[in-house]
């Protein structure tokens, strides 16, 4: 049953969509002539709106951060600007993995669903199959954790190495594996969900990552109340340090900062939402897309319109808001990372004398670089 496919033309598929399109449209019409929209209905439009408009944001920084990093890796290959350096191994790989998450979130949004209180997610406009939309929501998946991970990962690892105290191996350990595992049981859930049509499975992808999202709220916090003091402690008061010193502990501060509060949101209101979707309303014996039974492959299905619900059922867009939050974190971390000026990044030393051949400076380089330089003087904030 798990490779049983909907047998239908393009041709007769679009024309039922555009004959439900066309029942949705009557439908609007018909509740605005008797007084308006469900409330619902117009908060979930709203947020559409609001996603609408934010993608531009989105894309037009990931685009200028990837032009921005392209010319960091000019400027150190010619030699030509002083003090010009390679980009961290946290800036290589997240930015490349951001710009792939705006992307996979833009093909997301273009038929946006809303989660219903009866389970089943609706849509804006209803023509994107749900083998398609879990796809591009697995590599999004994919690809922010990805970059979350890799750049927590090397915070961790260069400012222990900089305070010369021993690399929190267990720690790192536990943050891979649990990064690893989470990755793959998202993708197997999805799967799952086409594959047997049962409700259930998408509250177990939300637990997964909230087990990933609290092994990175207690890293952050680790960082914020441990290692950033420490770091400050050492520094002498009386003397000015470089500005990429003061760029360096201030983008730990940052990130970890902005991670947590998404790691907050997300432990907070996913273990909400999975209890009283699997516990209070037996969401594993619930079909998922409602015109197919249980055990059946709705993966060629597409989701039903926003106007086509029960009575009593109403539109959840929690998780929306969440996803709006974590669009916008990941933009100001763009932001702020490549907006920086040539005097906060990290020097190396010009090709010819010790080029870092894979292009980027790695966890060691970094903790090293700043041990020389920060300890013995101190950090005055560069604005």
């Amino acid at each position: 049953f798990w490779l049983k496919s909907a047998s239908c033309s393009p041709s007769s598929w679009f024309r039922t969509r555009r004959a439900e399109g066309s029942e949705s449209a009557g439908m609007d019409l018909a509740m605005q002539s008797a007084g308006g929209l469900p409330w619902d209905v117009i908060v979930a439009r709203g947020l559409y709106g609001v996603h609408m408009l934010s993608m531009p944001c989105w894309v037009a920084a990931s685009a200028w951060s990837l032009w921005k990093r392209r010319d960091i890796r000019a400027e150190y290959g010619s030699s030509k600007i002083a003090g010009a350096g390679l980009p961290t191994r946290a800036e290589y790989f997240s930015i490349r993995l951001l710009a792939l998450y705006t992307v996979m979130d833009a093909l997301r949004a273009m038929d946006l669903c809303f989660d219903s209180t009866d389970g089943v997610c609706r849509a804006v406009w209803g023509f994107v199959p749900w083998w398609f939309r879990c796809a591009v929501w697995v590599a999004r998946d994919l690809a922010l954790l990805g970059s979350i991970g890799s750049n927590l990962s090397f915070h961790l690892g260069w400012t222990y190495e900089a305070l010369e105290w021993e690399q929190p191996r267990t720690l790192q350990m536990v943050m891979h594996g649990t990064l690893g595992i989470v990755l793959c049981a998202i993708a197997a859930a999805f799967w799952a969900l086409m594959a047997t049509n049962r409700q259930s499975w998408q509250a177990w992808a939300c637990m997964f990552v909230v087990g990933l999202n609290a092994v990175w709220a207690y890293t952050n916090f680790v960082l914020l109340k441990r290692v950033v003091p420490a770091i400050e402690s050492r520094i002498q008061a009386g003397k000015l340090l470089p500005a990429w010193v003061c760029a360096a502990v201030e983008e730990v501060r940052v990130a970890a900062k902005l991670v947590i509060i998404a790691d907050l949101a997300i432990l907070v209101l996913f273990p909400i939402i999975a209890f009283e979707r699997v516990v209070l309303r037996g969401a594993h014996e619930k079909a998922f897309y409602p015109g197919m039974g249980l055990n059946e492959w709705a993966g060629n299905a597409v989701p039903p319109l926003m106007m086509q619900r029960p009575d009593g059922v109403l539109l959840n867009p929690v998780l929306e808001v969440v996803e709006l939050l974590i669009g916008w974190l990941q933009c100001i971390y763009v932001l702020r990372v490549c907006g920086a000026c040539i005097s906060t990044r990290v020097p190396c030393n010009p090709p010819g004398e010790a080029v870092i051949h894979h292009g980027y400076i790695d966890e060691a380089t970094m903790g090293s670089l700043f041990r020389s330089v920060a300890f013995g003087v101190t950090c005055k904030k560069v604005l």
